[in-house]
C-alpha cells in the first residue's frame, strides 16, 4: 500500500463513474471508508473502490482517454493548445468558440479537464465558471482558467469559483503543458 497511488474523492468518484455527490454520501452514510489527510481529505485505493463497487453493483469506469475541452474565441489558442499536447496521447480533445457551445458540451460531453477564456460572447468565462460550480453534475470540474484580461481584482473573484489553475496569457507552453500533466496525469506519445 506504500507504493499505491491514493486517489482523491474526485478521482475516486470518476473512477466509480458516479458523482462525487453520490461518494461524499456514501461516506457521510458510513458505506465507504477510505484514509483521511491531516487536512481532514479522503483518500482511497482502487481496491478499497473495487471492493465497494462489487458489493454496490457497480463497474469501474472504464474510459480509456481523458476529454480535454477548450472554450475560447481564440481560434489561435484553441490551435496554441492542440499543438501543446501533440507529444502526449490518452487524451480527447474538444474546443468551443464561445461560452454557450461550451456549456452544452460541458452537459452533452462530460469533459475532465475545462480550459477556459475569460473574455467571450455569448457568455463570459466567468459566468461560466460560476454556473458550473452551481451545477452538481459538472461542480467538481477540473478548470483551468487561461485569459489576458486578468486583473488583481477579477483574480480574487475567479479563486472563489475554484479554478485549479489560473493562467495569465500569453502562456508560455512549459507551465500550460506542466499543468495539464499535474492536473491529468497524461502520458507521453
Amino acid at each position: 500500500m506504500e507504493n499505491q497511488k491514493l486517489l482523491t474523492t474526485n478521482e475516486a468518484a470518476k473512477y466509480l463513474g458516479v458523482s462525487r455527490s453520490s461518494l461524499s454520501n456514501w461516506i457521510r452514510q458510513g458505506q465507504l471508508n477510505g484514509g483521511v489527510t491531516p487536512g481532514g481529505h479522503y483518500r482511497f485505493t482502487t481496491e478499497e473502490l473495487d471492493e465497494f463497487a462489487k458489493k454496490r453493483g457497480l463497474l469501474p469506469a472504464t474510459r480509456e482517454n481523458s476529454r480535454i475541452l477548450v472554450i475560447d474565441d481564440d481560434e489561435a489558442f484553441r490551435e496554441f493548445v492542440t499543438d501543446a499536447l501533440t507529444d502526449f496521447t490518452g487524451y480527447e480533445l474538444r474546443t468551443a468558440p464561445d461560452g454557450m457551445k461550451g456549456a452544452l458540451l460541458i452537459g452533452s460531453w462530460k469533459p475532465d479537464l475545462i480550459v477556459l477564456d475569460i473574455r467571450m460572447p455569448q457568455m463570459n468565462g466567468q459566468e461560466l465558471l460560476a454556473l458550473i460550480r452551481e451545477n452538481p453534475e459538472s461542480a467538481d470540474s477540473c478548470v483551468v482558467i487561461a485569459s489576458a484580461h486578468l486583473s488583481p481584482e477579477l483574480t480574487a473573484e475567479l479563486e472563489k469559483l475554484s479554478p485549479q489553475a489560473i493562467l495569465e496569457k500569453p502562456v508560455r507552453l512549459a507551465k500550460f503543458i506542466a499543468t495539464i500533466q499535474k492536473l491529468l496525469d497524461l502520458p507521453f506519445a
